[in-house]
């Protein structure tokens, strides 16, 4: 065998060494013949012991050996059967070495993870995270911690997303290689999303009683200046000046209303490049409302601030949270303050052991002076379920809420209070450096005409079908209305050859708008769809009526979003 002949090797090679040493050491041969017997049997007894000593210090050096050796597996067998995978990386994101439990995790091998880019296994949307992860390891020294997307079985049909934690840290003797340990977090994640879900109904709830008083003086105005409008004697302008104030009072209920929906929804997060001072400010209303009047709300925006990559939705979450704890935490008339800065992590801003990678962070700070905490409060705030409000006032998942928004989108918050004093939450988020298109530099909306194409109504709302039909007519089109599916499918039948779009509520008694325009492409198989609803298109998508590829607007609708919407439809015979 290879190895026994190589051990062999290294044996005759040891002797031949020995050997010549002996040699050098020995300046005079010792005539044996001429010792006494006395001498003689001392010199064998000398040996004889020696030869002992060295049998016993082999049989130590064997032991030892085998203590090694037995170390050595019970540490590869807790190097492989670790409940976290671990990896060895160096400088190009190579993977050099890792563990079972990685290759497992990854659903893959050891042999086939190793001189493999590890970015292979991670989402392309998350590639960014892993890259200044890695740099912010190599370049400044300090541990680096993130969460991302991996995909396990990535070459086959079967695989499946997981969410994972990375943390990571220089080699001690080999600063340039990378040991991460990897864990599966995606029970976690799911936990979290149904944390957050349950949140949002409670601030849904905080809302309710703003948002009802809100309603109440928008209809005041509604109702007010329609009855104003249907005096006969007043003159045409004030007509138009009072429907003028009942549109503006509608439009300000429908935008109410999309921020509930968008705060209520369950699906995945999108994040979106946006500008935080926009953001906020399109919920300082609410805010007011919420916090209540004998709260000064303050907003101080940042000029030139940076863009950040997050879910506006969140941010909104982060808000409502943190501006009812603060609200919760005043007795009386108290003041919270809503501020946007700038800064370098590396900023006094930031302190010590900065957990984000170095970089422009954009800031988010809630402050108060409400009543403040105790260092024991203060230890607890993040965990899940803590709170310090009476029973049935909340679920304690707010500051849990928040601080996993916040670390989701690879910042991380700090929090000073003092008792009696007020409280302060600065978040800080990664300035988002790349480009992207500013929605406020779009042209302003121009009402598109139609040609006098056919445009078949399904509506079960007998206040609505009239209203849209008109809509219609006053943009161009020729219009067939019907109040059930089943006769929009008899109509459909009569007009098969002048119909070009179907514009249809979703849901309705006897069949849903789905299954309707499903069984209509049977007569009009070319004929172009766009689906309305009450409900906005995430609910209706996770109840799985819409699909991306959909045609769809939500309602309450303008004369411009419904022309814009038709136009934007691709073209077909006899519909432009």
């Amino acid at each position: 065998m290879p190895g026994t002949e190589r051990q062999i090797g290294q044996t005759n090679q040891l002797r031949q060494i020995a050997e010549e040493m002996a040699a050098k050491r020995q300046t005079v041969t010792p005539d044996f013949n001429k010792l006494a017997p006395e001498e003689a049997q001392k010199i064998f007894h000398e040996l004889s012991v020696h030869q002992i000593e060295l049998e016993m210090q082999n049989e130590e050096l064997c032991a030892v050996r085998a203590e090694l050796e037995a170390a050595r597996a019970r540490y590869f067998d807790l190097y492989n059967q670790a409940p976290v995978g671990y990896l060895t990386v160096n400088y190009q994101g190579i993977m050099l070495e890792s563990n079972q439990t990685a290759a497992t995790m990854l659903g893959t091998t050891v042999l086939n993870l190793k001189n493999q880019p590890l970015s292979n296994w991670i989402f392309s949307e998350d590639q960014d995270i892993f890259y200044h992860h890695r740099m912010g390891a190599f370049d400044t020294g300090r541990s680096q911690a993130c969460e991302l997307r991996m995909k396990s079985n990535a070459d086959s049909a079967a695989g499946k997303t997981i969410w994972v934690r990375l943390e990571s840290s220089l080699q001690a003797f080999d600063q340039r290689v990378l040991r991460i340990i990897v864990s599966d977090i995606t029970e976690k994640v799911r936990l979290m999303e149904q944390f957050q879900q349950a949140q949002k109904l409670e601030t849904i709830g905080m809302l309710a009683g703003g948002v009802a008083h809100d309603y109440n003086n928008k209809l005041a105005v509604i109702i007010g200046y329609a009855e104003l409008a249907l005096n006969n004697t007043l003159p045409p302008e004030s007509v138009q000046m009072f429907l003028e104030e009942i549109l503006k009072a509608a439009q300000l209920s429908a935008v109410v209303t999309r921020q509930l929906l968008t705060i209520a929804r369950k699906q995945p997060v999108s994040p979106v490049v946006i500008n935080l001072n926009k953001t906020v400010e399109s919920l300082l209303k609410m805010l007011k409302q919420a916090v209540g009047d004998d709260i000064e709300l303050i907003w101080r925006p940042a000029e030139n601030l940076l863009s950040v990559k997050i879910d506006p939705v969140q941010i909104d979450q982060i808000l409502l949270n943190l501006c009812m704890n603060a609200r919760a935490a005043i007795a009386d008339h108290g003041r919270i303050t809503i501020e946007t800065k700038r800064a370098g992590c590396d900023s006094a801003l930031c302190g010590e052991n900065v957990e984000g990678p170095v970089g422009e962070y954009v800031i988010l700070e809630i402050s108060d002076n409400g009543c403040g905490m105790n260092s024991e409060t203060l230890s607890h705030i993040f965990e899940p379920f803590f709170t310090t409000k009476e029973v049935d006032h909340g679920t304690g998942l707010g500051l849990t809420t928040v601080e996993a928004i916040v670390k989701q989108n690879n910042g991380f918050i700090r929090v000073s209070t003092k008792l009696g004093s007020g409280t302060a939450f600065t978040i800080f988020f990664p300035a988002f450096m790349g480009t992207a298109s500013d929605s406020d530099t779009k042209q302003k909306e121009i009402m598109l005409s139609g040609g006098g194409e056919t445009v078949l109504v399904v509506e079960d709302e007998a206040s609505l079908l009239p209203l849209i039909k008109l809509m219609l007519e006053t943009i161009g089109y020729r219009v067939l209305t019907a109040d059930s599916p089943r006769a929009a499918l008899d109509l459909a039948e009569r007009h098969k050859n002048e119909i070009a779009l179907l514009l249809t509520d979703v849901m309705m008694p006897e069949m849903n708008g789905f299954v309707m325009a499903e069984t209509m492409k049977k007569t009009l198989p070319t004929v172009r769809t766009l689906f309305m609803s009450g409900y906005s298109a995430n609910v209706l998508a996770q109840e799985g009526f819409l699909n991306p590829d959909i045609n769809f607007i939500q309602k309450p609708f303008s004369m411009a979003d419904l022309a814009k919407k038709i136009k934007g439809i691709p073209a077909i015979s006899g519909f432009a």
